[in-house]
């Protein structure tokens, strides 16, 4: 049975999770008080399964019809009667009382019989849109507050109603509070009812907190230190501890913590600084489980001197409510470093969100030159936290600002790799290549810590496959293919190798190689599971790579020193059931081709810049990647800048490379002019290279050739040949 939203508008609607907020409403509603069906009360019915002695024809008749088929497995009986029952007009108030008195599984239950299956959406959505109507209906609302005044019978009703209503109650009760003296009996009566309400109307009574009237804020305060929901306590916090609070909020704040937490304010095990920066961070570390994409959120609105809803994105509402905190925090303590890493988080994260990664920061250049005024040390732990915390496009954006401020020497801090070294490393395509597009753009002189895996990781990138790349070390071809097939169903290229170094090699050879998984026993060849560990992680190229090792149930426990010796080495508990391999390892990473291209051309870009330094620090690393290179060159909007970095790789692959490309005549004209210059400097420094047959292929391009430009280059190829060889005839080799 498909699972619906469990919160309603008005009730519950928590951002929930392992760390549970108080700040947003799911944007649907619930059927009901719940999802437990509970059996209805025996009903007289007619006799005979599928026969009543009197035609249903209202609409209570029609569904306790429809409710009996259901219930006893006469599903097809039961359509005419949900047909006509669509047929009537019926109310909201009316289609609420028949969930009522039949309970939510009555609905529900549509969806077990194939019969009845198409009608069960279509039902369940206008019982939630109706639910959803009467909750927020202000009209209703205003029946019930001045009942809140009445006998004790009447106070306790109402509270029942308005307690269906969640925090769209609050605004007609909060006006209904501001209306009486602050020592008025009726107010006293108003703020005591409405801390009887349940802990859906929190949302609302933390806007309120912001109202500019002190009294009214305080009787918030009080509110939900009386509603028991010890998620208000951040948004307490501030007040209770600000000095310039006014003294009736700052009161009645420190009141309500004192007894959500039974303990006085003055004695909270945390500092305010502390939970503030500690309910900021777990905002900015999506540890708030949010109820769907589209949230509700509860702010004061100055206009209407309430509490009002708004529709926001889940990004923003972290942004909003976690920087709001972050903030506080600051101003309690500006020195606060670990707010302010928290607080640009934020800011970025949602400048990246509003114009795309792609366009960042062209799109939003105020915030980058606030990201950039934040300086080294800030933006360096917002990398690590953002790396820590799986924020892979996060910490990308923050690295490329980070390359334009850090110090050139990229040494290590506090015994750890500088954040820009930790971020070649850390997962993420986007993450590895700002980070080595920015340590190139920082161009340090001298060699640091890991500063040999910035010309692989750019070489890795220009390979670009149409799909992200999964490697699978097995020697059971058997079951090498079924987790292959898995992974192909979730959206990965597969290469399937027997041996651990044939793993190796097919992990390294391009950045589309998103992880490898590798099966715990039977690894052909010399390596076992061991030695293939040791070899990736040992390797610049391969060990950011993520690493799986699959096998039964206890593999863990068999063999724990493979995690103590390689950490962050992970098990899967391999079965039949690609869902539950996909549970384990999660989604592939979805760029568009553009991005991947664009990846690819950025890579190149960067190496071409490596090659064009004459005293670069990663130049001698070229010649380490000249195979990549190499294979670059035949691909398109790369070749250009892929040939500049192929000029300065003292390797027979680069300069044949360069010689294929300027003797194919398909390719463009640009590409063969610039790749004949960059071939005869490459002769002239490095002697040359080329294969026999290439020195030939080029002297007769030369004598063919119509084009003045690419027959001079092609010239000057022929000119450093014959140099070399001390000849005076055609170049031979």
């Amino acid at each position: 049975m498909p699972q619906h939203s469990v919160r309603s508008i008005g009730r519950c609607g928590w951002l929930g999770g392992a760390r549970r907020g108080i700040v947003a409403v799911a944007a649907t509603a619930s059927l009901g008080w719940g999802w437990t069906a509970v059996a209805p009360t025996a009903r007289a019915q007619a006799p005979g399964p599928d026969l009543f002695a009197v035609d249903p024809k209202s609409a209570d008749e029609l569904w306790e019809a429809v409710d009996y088929l259901t219930r006893t497995g006469q599903g097809r009986q039961a359509v005419p009667y949900i047909e006509s029952f669509n047929k009537l007009d019926v109310d909201d108030a009316e289609l609420l009382k028949l969930r009522d008195r039949f309970g939510a599984g009555s609905f529900l239950r549509l969806s077990d019989d194939p019969a009845t299956k198409p009608f069960a959406k279509p039902m369940i959505d206008r019982l939630v849109a109706a639910s959803q109507r009467l909750q927020a209906d202000p009209e209703r609302i205003k029946k019930y507050v001045p009942a809140l005044l009445a006998s004790p019978a009447e106070q306790d009703h109402a509270v029942d109603r308005l307690r269906e209503s969640g925090s769209f109650a609050v605004p007609a009760i909060a006006a209904e509070i501001d209306k009486h003296d602050a020592t008025s009996p009726k107010r006293e009566r108003l703020v005591y009812n409405a801390g009887r309400l349940d802990t859906s109307s929190v949302p609302a009574w933390i806007a309120v907190l912001d109202a500019p009237d002190p009294a009214l804020a305080g009787d918030a305060a009080r509110i939900l230190g009386d509603l028991g929901d010890r998620r208000a306590i951040p948004f307490l916090t501030y007040p209770a501890a600000a000095a310039d609070s006014p003294p009736a909020l700052k009161a009645a704040a420190a009141f309500a913590i004192e007894k959500l937490t039974g303990k006085p304010f003055a004695l909270q095990p945390r500092s305010p600084v502390e939970t503030l920066d500690d309910a900021a961070e777990a905002l900015a570390r999506h540890q708030y489980e949010m109820p769907s994409e589209q949230v509700l959120i509860w702010r004061w609105d100055a206009a209407r001197n309430a509490p009002a809803p708004y529709l926001a994105k889940q990004v923003d509402v972290e942004g909003i409510f976690g920087g709001r905190l972050a903030d506080q925090a600051l101003k309690l303590d500006p020195n606060n470093r670990r707010a302010r890493v928290v607080r640009l988080g934020f800011l970025l994260e949602r400048a990246v969100d509003r114009v795309g990664y792609e366009n960042y920061p062209e799109k939003a250049p105020e915030v980058q030159a606030e990201v950039l005024a934040a300086g080294p040390e800030v933006l360096g732990d917002l990398v690590r936290g953002a790396i820590a915390t799986d924020r892979p496009t996060l910490a990308a954006a923050a690295v490329a600002a980070l390359g334009k401020v850090a110090d050139p020497a990229l040494g290590s801090q506090g015994g750890r790799p500088h954040p820009l070294v930790e971020a070649l490393s850390a997962p993420g395509r986007r993450l590895q290549l700002a980070a080595a597009r920015a340590i190139v753009e920082l161009g340090p002189s001298r060699p640091f810590p890991g500063s040999s895996r910035v010309v692989p990781t750019l070489a890795r990138f220009l390979a670009n496959n149409e799909k992200p790349v999964a490697v699978v070390v097995d020697g059971n071809p058997t079951r090498g293919a079924m987790v292959a097939g898995f992974l192909r169903g979730m959206g990965y290229e597969t290469v399937v190798e027997p041996t651990g170094e044939a793993g190796f090699r097919a992990a390294t050879q391009s950045a589309d190689v998103e992880l490898v998984l590798a099966a715990a026993d039977q690894v052909a060849g010399a390596w076992d599971v061991q030695d293939v560990l040791s070899a990736f992680r040992g390797d610049v190229r391969a060990a950011p790579l993520p690493f799986f090792i699959y096998g039964p149930k206890n593999l863990e426990y068999k063999r724990p020193n493979l995690a103590a010796n390689y950490p962050g080495v992970k098990f899967v508990i391999l079965s039949d059931d690609p869902r539950a391999l996909e549970r384990q390892i999660g989604k592939p990473s979805e760029l568009s081709d553009e991005e991947r291209a664009s990846q690819a051309k950025q890579a190149a870009d960067a190496l071409a810049t490596i090659a064009a330094r004459p005293r670069s620090l990663f130049k001698d690393d070229l010649a380490g990647v000249a195979e990549s290179l190499s294979v670059a060159i035949g691909l398109r909007d790369v070749e250009g800048s892929v040939a500049a970095a192929l000029a300065d790789v003292p390797a027979p692959q680069a300069q044949r490379a360069l010689a294929d490309a300027i003797l194919d005549a398909s390719r463009d004209p640009d590409l063969r002019r610039d790749g004949a210059r960059r071939l005869a400097r490459s002769v002239q420094r490095f002697g040359p290279m080329l294969a026999a047959d290439q020195e030939v292929k080029l002297a007769d391009a030369f004598d063919a050739e119509q084009d003045p430009e690419l027959r001079t280059g092609l010239g000057a190829v022929l000119g450093a040949l014959r140099r070399a060889s001390h000849g005076s005839g055609p170049p031979t080799r």
